[in-house]
């Protein structure tokens, strides 16, 4: 069947339209966040699944480090299962400098960024030696290793051993708190949403409290910090260095020989995901307000790259969709109290993790390149895109 919809890159309707999708999805989101502010809940059958602001907050975190892993893995071919460990060095670091030197969260990226980007420069050094199954064993190994590292006496004063780092100000006593600018109409808006017709009742009753502006805002700032990075990651590998990061992952010997400085390429490349790594940390210890070394286990780095998976490697957008199903599925699975055809016996105990695996076997079945991959192969049979150069449309 032809395409039903045809539309030319760099011209005016294909803009338009780029423009119209981007606003609309910004528009989805802010309202979802308007609507699950508070904990809410959506009811399918008789089954009903949590949705809050703290949940969809991690889901950024786990975005933002599955999108370092698109550029090791998806971009430049390297199989790295070590994100874990940047994950926890960029929480341990923030909170470190939220408690013990009064840092506000964003400024700490100062330090996060160049941290887990020469760390992990430096780790990828193994890269230019090994590659395949014995990276990954070697990625792997360091993330089992960060839980003991972080639970060192003599870095008891850092990260507060086995009990974790709380983000609380050493001095005062309290909280880092999230508070919204005065001119910044939060409250305004969700008493607008809430005096809609028919769909107001679903945006709360009455005026937001502090803590629910202090959620709010929290997910906008998180939301802008993500969205630079996916600008810049997308930028990237546009450019002549993201190139360069492809030519590796399709052939290293045909990249060498087209010039391209595999060294150099494959350090960078470990170096950026590891800062990424790093922010997604940043986003989550300032959304659960302690570093606590099971929350960065090696269960963790396997879970990003099933995001990853799942997702859709070399996708951008695979990154938001793992981080969502990384945030959402594990817990909702567990919530699940009844599916038709299925004993109730078996969806009792640790389905989270259960119904996550079988996921992932069945898209690795019927859709090998993720959700992501899926969806544009969706589109392709209804919309066609074409190029345009000098001597007409290619």
């Amino acid at each position: 069947m032809a395409p039903k919809i045809t539309l030319t890159k760099d011209t005016p309707q294909y803009r338009n339209l780029r423009a119209l999708m981007w606003i609309s999805l910004v528009l989805f989101f802010l309202l979802v966040a308007f609507a699950y502010v508070d904990v809410g809940s959506i009811a399918i059958g008789s089954n009903k699944y949590n949705l809050s602001l703290i949940r969809l907050n991690k889901a950024i975190a786990y975005s933002v480090a599955i999108l370092g892993l698109q550029v090791v893995v998806g971009y430049t071919g390297q199989i790295a299962l070590g994100q874990s460990f940047f994950f926890g060095m960029g929480a341990y670091i923030s909170a470190w400098l939220v408690a013990d030197h009064s840092w506000p969260f964003l400024l700490t990226l100062l330090i996060v960024i160049p941290g887990c980007f020469l760390i992990g420069m430096i780790l990828g050094l193994p890269a230019l030696r090994i590659r395949g199954l014995y990276l990954a064993l070697l990625t792997l190994g360091l993330a089992a290793l960060f839980p003991t590292i972080v639970k060192l006496d003599s870095l008891y004063a850092y990260t507060g051993g086995a009990g974790g780092k709380l983000t609380t100000n050493k001095v005062t006593g309290s909280q880092y708190k999230f508070a919204p600018p005065s001119w910044l109409p939060l409250d305004e808006i969700a008493q607008a949403l809430q005096n809609i017709p028919l769909v107001g009742g679903y945006f709360g009753d009455g005026p937001l409290s502090n803590r629910e502006e202090s959620r709010m805002w929290k997910f906008i700032l998180f939301s802008l910090v993500a969205a630079f990075c996916f600008w810049l990651i997308s930028n990237l590998i546009k450019s002549k260095p993201g190139r360069a990061m492809r030519a590796v992952r399709d052939n290293e010997t045909s990249a060498a020989v087209s010039g391209v400085n595999l060294a150099m390429t494959k350090t960078i490349s470990f170096g950026i995901a590891s800062a990424l790594g790093g922010i997604g940390g940043m986003i989550y210890v300032a959304e659960v307000g302690i570093a606590s070394p099971d929350d960065f286990s090696s269960l963790v780095a396997i879970y990003l790259i099933v995001g990853l998976v799942v997702g859709g490697v070399g996708t951008l957008s695979g990154a938001v969709i793992g981080g969502l199903v990384y945030a959402l599925i594990p817990d909702w699975a567990s919530s699940t109290q009844s599916i038709s055809f299925v004993p109730q016996r078996w969806l009792q105990g640790p389905t989270g993790s259960l119904i996550l695996g079988l996921l992932l076997i069945i898209l690795t079945l019927f859709m090998p390149g993720g959700i992501s991959t899926a969806a544009k192969k969706v589109k392709n049979r209804f919309v066609i895109i074409q190029t345009q150069n000098k001597s007409g449309i290619v």
